[in-house]
């Protein structure tokens, strides 16, 4: 007879949470009290009563997790809830995957603050996607899920042609752009702009760092060209403008900027470098802050923005998972 074991289970798990959340301390200290008490608390929520068969383990959810491209594909053609859902497991799986944070800022983030509320008008050509538009105006393919929220798209596989959409920045930094109301007369208008999608890009990385910054609106990317690619000498300048009023974040993505034109720039890789170093500092002991207050989504956030800068953060992977299985557990009381 098993009628009496949740009760029991949940008078024993009840006095653990509050020494749980306390027990997160840096160092080897911390990291022992907390596996401790992680052990404690599997203990008493599992002591005496078998678990369910029909509940799939971790192994089986571990099988179950989609690679990066299928995910892509279920959002490309539209299926922003399976893909999402799809995402968050690959995510659990792979937390240090800044490429695919980047993919969930996209299909998460207010596209406008992303992007930039400044717009012009855009009429779809034979021939146009979502991800060819993002290519070409944005600088990356990777990004064209960002850009069909940015136009309200529930679905970025259906672009026809003669749609107005909006661009953003100014009409002068988009190169070929129908921007008159000659929609009217253009071949094929109403039909698909393109017969069969390629594949569904994967932003670069160069988009992935930028789209981790989440207080910060996208840079502009404008046509890809060498003259209109800002100096390094220029965006060492705005960097260190940026620093000197407190926009850390925004000055280390302008250094990193410099630095990908010119990696031996000084000063800006030597501050990038204590750029790095503080915010990562910064952010992690605010999540473990979070963390001993038990909000456990605020902390994982943090952790989130530490391995945007560093993915190689081993702490912040470290406690990020542990926050990560113990919020999956405390879900299921």
């Amino acid at each position: 007879m098993m009628s009496d074991k949740p009760s029991g289970r949940m008078r024993s798990l009840t006095p653990l949470l509050p020494l749980l959340f306390a027990g997160l301390a840096l160092g080897s200290t911390g990291c022992a009290q907390l596996a401790a008490l992680e052990t404690k608390l599997k203990q008493a929520q599992w002591g005496e009563v078998e678990t369910n068969a029909a509940e799939p383990s971790r192994s089986d959810n571990a099988a179950q997790v989609r690679p990066l491209g299928s995910i892509l594909a279920d959002l490309q053609g539209g299926d922003y809830a399976r893909g999402e859902r799809a995402l968050a497991g690959y995510l659990e799986r792979h937390p240090e995957d800044a490429v695919a944070r980047a993919v969930m800022r996209q299909l998460k983030a207010d596209p406008e603050k992303v992007l930039g509320w400044m717009s012009h008008r855009y009429v779809v050509q034979p021939g146009d996607s979502y991800s060819a538009l993002a290519a070409r105006h944005l600088g990356d393919a990777g990004l064209f899920l960002i850009l069909a929220r940015y136009n309200g798209s529930t679905d970025p596989s259906d672009l026809r042609v003669g749609e107005v959409l909006r661009l953003p920045g100014d009409a002068t930094q988009t190169a070929g752009s129908r921007t008159s109301g000659d929609e009217e007369d253009m071949p094929a208008k109403g039909q698909p702009a393109v017969r069969r999608l390629s594949a569904a890009p994967v932003p670069s990385r160069q988009t992935a760092a930028a789209l981790a910054l989440p207080d910060e609106p996208m840079a502009a990317y404008g046509p890809a060209s060498a003259a209109e690619t800002p100096p390094p000498e220029r965006l060492q300048r705005e960097a260190a403008d940026l620093q000197s009023k407190g926009r850390t974040e925004a000055a280390l993505a302008r250094y990193e900027a410099a630095l990908d034109l010119d990696p031996d720039l000084e000063p800006a890789a030597r501050r990038a470098e204590a750029l790095r170093e503080q915010l990562v500092d910064d952010y992690h002991q605010r999540a473990i802050l979070r963390y001993r207050n038990q909000d456990l989504a605020e902390a994982i956030a943090l952790w989130d923005r530490v391995l945007g800068i560093d993915p190689q953060f081993e702490p912040a992977q470290s406690y990020r998972a542990r926050a990560r299985e113990l919020q999956r557990r405390l879900e299921q009381l």
